[in-house]
């Protein structure tokens, strides 16, 4: 009897493990499997064009962004429901699950990701360092001297990043919201070099095909100064959705399609201005 006793109480405990395993949390709440029942995936945007932004005229949401979130509406086979937000609200509305993931231009950072879950980046944010075509600059290690002279909008990193990275060179900020403007003062030879990202660069590209032609590329967009990743961001403990969020942009990128479509918007943008 003892041992029958003891053959039904190792039952009583399987069963009682097999029943914690039907309901654990990384099933029941799977977020894949809750956005498939509701119908709707939910994303968090912020401005920034042309990443992600309302179309003045019709008020619908467009971008960059907006065309990844939607594709991955279709693989989940439902509707995309984008949900405003300001870039002090994105994240805590993450965490109040106004919405599911946040599709934006995020910079993935340490401090944040202490916050929430990044996925792997589908673009990276960085810099190019461009010289006037006329002077015998070949690399970047020529610049940290007194004879270099930077130019950047006065109170931006632009500005910044060079009296951090070349503290031999010279610095000069100008008060401007133009590209043309400091970039054309590196074109025209009246400073040595400056600082652009690849997005800034191709609506300048754009814009002033002139200008960029008296400039030199110093570093390719492989060997971007001051990287970030952009990427997406979920909540801790959503990683079924992380995992394919990530298989995604792999697909992606491994494709080029994160460059061709960004470069796209880029110049749909410079075509609006």
């Amino acid at each position: 009897m003892t041992s029958l006793l003891k053959r039904l109480g190792i039952l009583k405990i399987l069963f009682a493990i097999a029943l914690a395993w039907s309901v654990s949390p990384s099933l029941a709440d799977d977020l894949i499997k809750e956005i498939k029942d509701r119908g709707v995936f939910k994303v968090g945007m912020a401005e920034s064009p042309p990443w992600q932004s309302q179309n003045p005229t019709t008020g619908e949401y467009e971008g960059f962004n907006v065309d990844l979130a939607n594709r991955v509406a279709n693989i989940l086979g439902v509707k995309l429901e984008i949900v405003p937000a300001t870039w002090a609200t994105l994240i805590p509305g993450l965490e109040a699950k106004q919405y599911d993931t946040v599709f934006a231009n995020l910079f993935a950072t340490p401090e944040r990701a202490v916050v929430v879950d990044f996925t792997e980046p589908y673009s990276t944010y960085g810099f190019h360092i461009v010289t006037n075509a006329k002077k015998d600059i070949k690399s970047i290690d020529q610049l940290n001297t007194p004879e270099i002279t930077f130019v950047g909008q006065s109170g931006t990193v632009e500005e910044s990043y060079p009296k951090e990275l070349f503290p031999d060179a010279k610095v000069r900020g100008i008060v401007t919201n133009d590209i043309a403007a400091w970039i054309g003062e590196v074109a025209s030879g009246q400073a040595d070099a400056a600082f652009i990202d690849p997005g800034t660069l191709m609506l300048l590209k754009v814009r002033s095909p002139a200008l960029t032609e008296r400039i030199t590329i110093l570093n390719s967009e492989d060997n971007l100064v001051k990287p970030v990743g952009l990427a997406y961001a979920v909540r801790p403990g959503d990683s079924h959705m992380l995992n394919f969020l990530n298989t995604f942009i792999r697909d992606v990128v491994r494709n080029g399609e994160n460059v061709k479509l960004r470069d796209e918007w880029f110049a749909k943008l410079a075509g609006k201005q």
